[in-house]
């Protein structure tokens, strides 16, 4: 599986090109037209375990908002 996720992060949009590794293990990649963003990660681990999804860094909106896309698109593991 693999999708794009675009969220609202400070005022302005940050795209994240999603991949699945493995079962429940899920690598998100900023993807800008306009070189490097200090606000934010270049890259975002997670990983769904028995007691909730962990990630990292942790950044609260961006992660938050990537859960919601992998959960939404029907795969949750």
């Amino acid at each position: 599986m693999e999708f794009f996720c675009v969220l609202s992060i400070g005022g302005s949009l940050a795209s994240y090109q999603v991949q699945k590794e493995s079962e429940g293990i899920y690598k998100a990649v900023l993807r800008t037209n306009n070189g490097q963003r200090d606000d934010v990660p270049a890259e975002i681990g997670l990983r769904k375990e028995a007691s909730g999804w962990q990630a990292e860094p942790w950044h609260q909106e961006i992660v938050t908002g990537l859960i919601n896309a992998i959960e939404g698109n029907g795969h949750p593991s």
